[in-house]
């Protein structure tokens, strides 16, 4: 099971749906990429019936949506949820990806800084050697006011 209680057979195939949509925008072929964003719409939309809003559900369907605001209406929503299950893996998860959505997709420093401050402290004293990189490179970010 996830964290917040999927099946591991369910999130695997998630997971292939989402290689097959990253797979077909990489090779730049639209027309495969919309059928597997669209498969992958079809299978969230089958999993939040059975589930209701799971924060792994909510925050991967943020990954594939087309407008800034739909995302991070679906990222707040995510966080609040894994808050309200005490879900930590995807507490720590979605704020960073928060923190990633303001700083790098969104421009508000304000909100960024705020999540930065929020997900560093969601890691505690030892965050692993790949979340301490990702640490550095999001508060150069911060302190550059943008991408360089």
């Amino acid at each position: 099971m996830t964290s917040d209680g999927i099946a591991v057979a369910v999130w695997d195939r998630v997971h292939e749906l989402v290689v097959d949509v990253v797979n077909a925008s990489v090779s730049e072929d639209k027309a495969a990429e919309v059928r597997a964003r669209a498969s992958l719409f079809m299978l969230l939309d089958q999993l939040d019936d059975k589930y209701g809003p799971k924060p792994s559900l909510l925050a991967t369907r943020a990954d594939y949506v087309e407008t800034s605001e739909h995302r991070e209406a679906l990222l707040r929503l995510a966080y609040a949820e894994a808050a309200r299950g005490n879900d930590q893996k995807n507490i720590i998860l979605v704020a960073q990806s928060l923190t990633e959505f303001y700083l790098e997709e969104d421009g508000d420093f304000d909100q960024g800084a705020t999540w930065l401050g929020t997900w560093r402290q969601l890691l505690g004293v030892s965050p692993a050697k790949d979340d301490r990189a990702e640490l550095a490179r999001l508060e150069e970010l911060l302190l550059r006011g943008g991408a360089a």
